[in-house]
Order: structure tokens, then C-alpha cells, then sequence
């Protein structure tokens, strides 16, 4: 069966885009399917999966929604329907694609659908909400999000071209889209700003040994991203050089709203891994105008409109207590190795944040409180030095084929 687009709205209020947007896709070569989470009046347009079908999959009749008028409620039974209905259509191996439109229901429902589906699969949102903050809705999924500029509220010479663009976007997409193909096995690492180099020295060493190497943004939403992927099983090992986001998640700092997964997927999934303190040297915020006052006393270096504060003893035996917690009793090898001349590019001799006595803080405290399947491993070199990157690769890939 030849897969098709899903095409995603509220057909009370958006039946008139829905059924342009699926004419400018069909004519691009691609079948469609239309999808209907509209609850409060009659459809526009027609649709191939109704809006009561969404609302029995999702739990509910959709003429006991319209009797409660509760939004939020039916919400949350359009959202669980919808998900339900594309998962239905993708392990049918018909789905080339998701598009949705909608204001601030619209997109809710619109990608929480898309970020139920595995990466790969093409989703573009287009919404009236766009231009503001949208990591609630994109979260760790490769969602393209389309700012609408004007209301989704008719067709005009303005939403044409944004609805044709809408459409163009997902069918050229579809024409490409591949799942992640694992010819090689796939080891994850984290990079920083502060601290890359790790991460840039292992790629070539893991490629000598068969290994292709993912690179996670440790920024508060690429760890997420980085557990979330261990979790679905596509690495055969981890090189966690960065794991500065724990630190800033103490002051909400730049890096934070990693959730409580982090660090600890690998160990509880038995997933080989070796885990660095890279950037646990300091905490990082957007300007100085948020660093906390408590913290204005401390060292601090300028990286760019970011500010990094250095951290102190105290916190880093607080992330002692964290990485060993998150890291004990682990259902496969984990390993932890220290460079004991610093831990990123502003900890270093001669660099603003340098403090190896504080530094040795997080060090004697992981000796006392790491569990005994916990390795712990000290190397007299910096994290940016290549003997670094590749004991590493080394330890690593000795865990993966002993394992």
C-alpha cells in the first residue's frame, strides 16, 4: 500500500486550510489522509478518520464531549485518540508524513501525535504560536515548526503562501525520508561549547574500531534527547563526556530541564557506559544579570553573552550523591574516569575557572559513595588531551565486547 500524508486539524474552525493544504499535497504526487480533532461544531471539509472515531479511541463518546464542554478534558481525549489513530497508520507502514495546523489546541494535539512517531518520520506544524518558546511542543523530536504569522482563520494572498510552503515542506520530505539505518554500531557522546574537544578526538578512534559516533548538544534539551534515544536501544555504547547539565539544573541555569533521566538510562538498560565530569566546573547562565546573587562572589569567565560561575566544593559533592544514584546498580558496565587537570576549557592551567583542590571535591566523594559495580578511573591529563578521548574509546569499546 502506497503510504500517504496525515493531515491533522480542528475541521470545525480549520476545515477550509485542512482541505487546501491536502489539494497542494495530492498535487505534489502524495495521498492523503485527513484526520479530524475538532470537538465543538460540524466539520468543513470531509474527513477520512471522523472526529468521533478519535473520540472512541481516545476513550469517550464524542457526543459526551460536546455534552460536558470540559476543553481541557476533551483535549486530552482528542490527543489520546489522535496518537492512538497515527501509531495505527505507521505500524501499517502507511504513514510518509505528518502535517498539522492549528492555534494553541490545534498544536498541542498536533504534536504531541508527532512526537509520538519514531525520528524520521516528516512532521511540520503550522501554527499561530510558532514565534513564541516552543520546547514544550517540539521536545527531543525532529519537528519543524512553520510560524503561520496570520490567524488560521480563511484563505487569503498571506495564509496561501504559508499553507503552499506547508505543504511543499512535508511532501519534499516524504520523497526522502529515511529511518536510522544502523550499517555500523552507534555509540553516543555529549559536546559543549566549553568543552568539544573530548568528543571531537574519540570520532576518528571510534571509527578505527568499527563504532559511529552520535553527537549529543549536552544543553538541557540534547541530554533529554540523548536518554530518551538510549532508551529506544540504538546505541551499542556511550561516551557521556559532558555532564555539566547537572550542575546548571541546581540554578536553573542555561543548561537545565534535563528531568531526572539523566545519566541514568544506560545503567538501568544495561547499555555500556563511560561517563566524564566535563563542565561540572562551573554553572552557566544566560548573563550575568541571572546569576544569582549568592553566587556574584565566585569566579566567573565571560564565554560569550553566557556567563560561567565557577562551582564549589559543596555542589560538587552534591553531584557526587547524583551521579552515584543515578549510576548504582547498574545492568551493565559503567564507568567513571576523571582527567585530574581539568574538566573543560576555562578549567585549565592559566584559565579563569581553574580549581583543581575544588575539583577533587567531586573525585573523594564519588570514592565513597559509588557502588562497587561502578568503576572509577583517574587520568593525570586534561579532557581535552587526546590520551584522554582515547582511554576512553579504549575502556569503552573493552566494555562492549566483554559485555
Amino acid at each position: 500500500m502506497a503510504k500517504k500524508v496525515l493531515l491533522v486539524g480542528t475541521l470545525d474552525s480549520k476545515g477550509r486550510e485542512v482541505a487546501y493544504l491536502g489539494h497542494k499535497v495530492q498535487e505534489r504526487g502524495w495521498g492523503i489522509i485527513i484526520l479530524d480533532v475538532g470537538t465543538l461544531g460540524e466539520p468543513q471539509c470531509p474527513a477520512d478518520i471522523p472526529q468521533h472515531e478519535v473520540a472512541e479511541a481516545g476513550g469517550e463518546a464524542l457526543s459526551t464531549l460536546k455534552s460536558k464542554g470540559d476543553r481541557s478534558y476533551s483535549l486530552e481525549v482528542m490527543t489520546r485518540g489522535a496518537i492512538k489513530k497515527a501509531l495505527e497508520l505507521y505500524s501499517r507502514g502507511e504513514l510518509a508524513g505528518v502535517l498539522a495546523i492549528g492555534g494553541g489546541t490545534g498544536t498541542a494535539i498536533g504534536t504531541a501525535i508527532m512526537r509520538s512517531l519514531p525520528l524520521g518520520i516528516p512532521k511540520v506544524m503550522v501554527s499561530t504560536v510558532a514565534s513564541r518558546d516552543v520546547s514544550r511542543y517540539v521536545g527531543t523530536r525532529d519537528i519543524t515548526m512553520l510560524h503561520s504569522v496570520v490567524d488560521l482563520a480563511g484563505l487569503n494572498p498571506i495564509t496561501r503562501v504559508i499553507l503552499d510552503n506547508a505543504a511543499g515542506a512535508v511532501a519534499g520530505m516524504a520523497e526522502t525520508a529515511t529511518e536510522v539505518n544502523l550499517t555500523q554500531s552507534l555509540v553516543a557522546a555529549t559536546s559543549f561549547g566549553i568543552c568539544p574537544i573530548s568528543a571531537e578526538l574519540a570520532e576518528p578512534l571510534l571509527g578505527k574500531k568499527n563504532y559511529q559516533m552520535v553527537t549529543f548538544h549536552a544543553n538541557g534539551m540534547g541530554g533529554r534527547a540523548l536518554e530518551e534515544l538510549i532508551g529506544q536501544g540504538l546505541f551499542a555504547g556511550v561516551l557521556d563526556f559532558v555532564t555539566h547539565e547537572l550542575v546548571d539544573q541546581l540554578y536553573d541555569g542555561y543548561c537545565s530541564n534535563i528531568g531526572p533521566e539523566r545519566l541514568a538510562t544506560a545503567a538501568k538498560r544495561g547499555v555500556p557506559i563511560v561517563v566524564a565530569p566535563g563542565g561540572l566546573d562551573c554553572i552557566v547562565f544566560n548573563s550575568m544579570e541571572d546569576v544569582p546573587e549568592e553566587l556574584r562572589s565566585r569566579k566567573v569567565h565571560l564565554h560569550d553573552i553566557r556567563v560561567a560561575v565557577r562551582t564549589s566544593k559543596e555542589e560538587l559533592e552534591g553531584i557526587a550523591m547524583t551521579m552515584a544514584q543515578r549510576l548504582g546498580h547498574p545492568n551493565g558496565p559503567v564507568g567513571i574516569l576523571i582527567p585530574l587537570r581539568g574538566w573543560s576549557e576555562v578549567d585549565r592551567e592559566g584559565a579563569d575557572l581553574f580549581e583543581p583542590d575544588t575539583d577533587r571535591f567531586l573525585v573523594d566523594a564519588l570514592k565513597r559513595v559509588l557502588p562497587p559495580a561502578v568503576s572509577l578511573k583517574e587520568v593525570d591529563c586534561h579532557i581535552s588531551d587526546p590520551r584522554f578521548a582515547r582511554q576512553a574509546v579504549d575502556w569503552l569499546d573493552e566494555m562492549i565486547r566483554s559485555f
